[in-house]
């Protein structure tokens, strides 16, 4: 949950592909990455990515 926690927040606020968030908080495997999030968080990490991504304002 904390590694997650930890992913989630990376994947909003940098740019870093998904391989390096998962190797940056402790997933060796970038599919079990994928499984795990999916499975926590009901989209990929990729997909809640882009969900945000239409939802900056840079001022």
């Amino acid at each position: 949950e904390i590694r997650l926690g930890h992913a989630t927040r990376i994947l909003i606020e940098s740019t870093h592909s998904i391989a390096e968030v998962a190797y940056h908080c402790g997933f060796n495997n970038i599919s079990n990455f994928n499984r795990i999030f999916k499975k926590k968080k009901g989209c990929t990490p990729r997909e809640f990515r882009e969900s945000f991504s239409g939802s900056r304002i840079f001022i």
